[in-house]
């Protein structure tokens, strides 16, 4: 898997992929974690880790002695999360943007927004859309 992300994110957008695509149900069962992190040729911690982050977005189920299976509405979640995903893909951190925005972030800040504001907000601008809305 040569990417550039760590080991156990490779693994879970693998699982969404799979998931999103209808490769894998609800109900699939999928491999104990020692198995798949065998089969990966990864530590159990790695694919634990992955394991652990789809149960959060409910994309996963682990049961006691029942295993790990696809979720029911999974299939959506997964499609949700791979909608933010094409959106947000993410890059190098420009340290003359980040300069560039620090003063205004300050300022908002000081104004008392909060950092989801300011994303939204900043989301908003690189969208084009200014609403002229707001406190």
């Amino acid at each position: 898997m040569p990417s550039p992300q760590p080991p156990y994110e490779q693994v879970r957008r693998e699982i969404l992929e799979q998931v999103r695509t209808g490769e894998l149900t609800p109900g699939d069962r999928l491999p104990a974690i020692r198995t798949y992190a065998a089969d990966l040729g990864l530590a159990p911690g790695t694919v634990a880790r992955a394991y652990k982050l789809l149960e959060e977005s409910q994309i996963l189920l682990t049961r006691r002695g029942a295993g790990t299976t696809i979720a029911p509405g999974a299939a959506m979640e997964a499609r949700k999360l791979a909608t933010t995903a094409q959106r947000e893909p993410g890059g190098p951190v420009d340290a003359g943007l980040v300069s560039l925005f620090a003063g205004p972030i300050a300022a908002a800040r000081a104004r008392g927004a909060r950092d989801v504001e300011i994303l939204a907000s900043v989301r908003a601008a690189l969208a084009g859309e200014s609403d002229g809305g707001g406190a």
